[in-house]
């Protein structure tokens, strides 16, 4: 009966499927292993159609006990979040453009308190970069960084589908909400995509879990001087374990790469190119059309904030210039730049890489 109300694309298990961005954010949610307890937000662009499959398949997430709810505002979507974290469980909220900015109060408080390490917290938000549909152009990579939540930024709807599981492990791992960067191009847009099993919660809104109160961890949970002081100071210890995460899961990727022959030293090439997000496309489109694709290498960084300087340094060293491609704002560049101009000081040999 269920499998006749919903839409069949979200109970696929394996095969080609279309979808757009926003369902993508929805299947990848379902895909996730150990299911996802949580899926809350505030719409409009460029995310109003996940609330709108999050209706279509209403039915489903009821039979599984699975909580989806738009919230009153983004600051009670990010509350939601919060409150989940008391517990092992998964939780997500999107938000649409400039909405992280009512959320960033909550966000920051729940950051810094962190994500539940068998749980976990994903926050999309849906910028829409070019004012494309909306009035004021948004890039919360600024705000999140601001907040210091780690950023992901997938370039194809594959990544948006399969990344929403990869943000939970990030997340689990450090102890850190997940920033998860959706623009208006790869929201709107969508592809044809790999399709996974389904995973659902065994504690969900029909097996119900009790939360004692009286058994919470209050250094952990509640942020009151002292305690946040130690846990800005611990911070460096669970970024650290964010990159090493985002290392095992290959996140970040040279493309194109020519090694060097046995025996030899690899000499500084002409040029590299290092970009993000949906950039990665146009970047791939244009050394198309010039003839050059798989010509130069190129690393696509998936995690853009914090960003791995020993990835990016070990990439630069090797050109002459480098190139950093990106959406609008130079979020990234300053990052590399940053990154290069530290080096510098103990490697004079860098001095060599032109940044562009």
């Amino acid at each position: 009966r269920l499998v006749m109300q919903i839409d069949r694309r979200f109970l696929r298990e394996s095969g080609l499927e279309l979808f757009n961005g926003n369902e993508l954010l929805v299947k990848g949610a379902l895909e996730t292993e150990g299911g996802v307890h949580l899926l809350t937000g505030y719409p409009g662009s460029p995310v109003a159609s996940f609330f709108d499959t999050l209706s279509a398949i209403a039915e489903l997430l009821k039979e599984k006990g699975i909580v989806g709810q738009i919230a009153n505002n983004e600051a009670l979507a990010a509350a939601a979040v919060n409150g989940s974290q008391m517990i092992p469980a998964r939780a997500m909220a999107v938000l649409k453009s400039v909405g992280g900015h009512v959320a960033s109060d909550g966000l920051a408080l729940g950051n810094l308190a962190g994500a539940h390490p068998q749980g976990g917290a994903v926050i999309v938000f849906g910028d829409d970069p070019w004012s494309e549909s909306t009035q004021v152009p948004a890039d919360s990579r600024f705000l999140c960084k601001h907040i210091r939540m780690p950023v992901i930024e997938p370039s194809t709807p594959q990544e948006v589908k399969d990344w929403v599981e990869l943000a939970f492990k990030l997340s689990q791992a450090s102890g850190l909400y997940i920033g998860f960067i959706l623009t208006t191009t790869l929201a709107d847009g969508g592809g044809s995509v790999e399709c996974r099993r389904n995973h659902y919660p065994l504690t969900n809104a029909r097996h119900r879990t009790e939360l004692a109160t009286y058994t919470l961890d209050t250094e952990n949970t509640v942020l009151l001087p002292p305690r946040t002081g130690r846990k800005e100071e611990a911070m460096h210890l669970r970024v650290a374990r964010l990159l090493e995460r985002a290392r095992q899961l290959g996140i970040d990727r040279i493309e194109y790469d020519q090694p060097a022959r046995s025996g030899t030293m690899r000499q500084p090439s002409h040029l590299g190119i290092i970009t993000t997000g949906v950039a990665y496309q146009y970047v791939r489109q244009a050394l198309l059309d010039m003839e050059l694709l798989g010509e130069i290498p190129i690393l696509k960084i998936g995690l853009s904030y914090p960003l791995d300087e020993q990835r990016v340094v070990g990439f630069a060293r090797r050109f002459e210039h480098v190139v950093v491609v990106e959406e609008r704002r130079g979020f990234l560049e300053e990052q590399v730049a940053q990154a290069l101009l530290t080096h510098r000081q103990h490697e004079p040999e860098l001095a060599h890489v032109r940044l562009w």
